[in-house]
């Protein structure tokens, strides 16, 4: 009886600790870009034929625009860390592949794409903004932007409320 008790004590121990992994505090933990992320992921205002922005999205890079490519929030940038919060939600962080040309940007290397309610067809894509100050919040390392991009801080960077779902339109 003993040694069942023990048995059932370390199982349970070792679930919480497996759980841990998925995001429960606030500790970015390196994960794998979701294979249902990539894609081209596009949101169209209502009553336009015309894409008001577009994630494409492969296994190294996302690129960020409008129907064809440019805006003047434009950025491409290679994907440097994923930590997923859950099986629907994370961020990924990544450094510009070249400088981008929006008025926010402050010199600084490393960005982040929030994602949440990923589905098959349709996801919730977000670029950081300080939200205090409409500010760029890009950081001059990787490590920076570990530690500042994390599940506790999107409110910080993300107002939910306001950002469209995106859809599918391309694998």
């Amino acid at each position: 009886m003993r040694l069942l008790s023990g048995l059932l004590l370390l199982l349970l121990l070792s679930g919480c600790e497996l759980y841990g992994k998925i995001g429960t505090d606030d500790a970015n933990i390196e994960g794998a870009l979701p294979v249902l992320l990539r894609g081209e992921w596009v949101f169209t205002q209502a009553g336009s034929t015309t894409p008001g922005e577009r994630y494409s999205i492969d296994d190294s890079t996302i690129q960020f625009g409008n129907d064809s490519g440019t805006s003047p929030t434009s950025f491409k940038g290679d994907i440097r860390f994923v930590s997923n919060f859950s099986a629907a939600a994370g961020v990924i962080i990544i450094e510009y592949a070249e400088a981008p040309t929006y008025p926010l940007y402050n010199g600084k290397q490393f960005f982040a794409v929030y994602y949440r309610d990923l589905k098959t067809d349709t996801v919730q894509l977000a670029n950081a903004i300080n939200l205090s100050d409409f500010s760029a919040p890009d950081t001059e390392t990787l490590e920076e932007a570990v530690k500042k991009f994390t599940r506790l801080s999107i409110g910080a960077f993300i107002n939910w409320g306001i950002v469209q779902h995106q859809s599918k339109v391309r694998q």
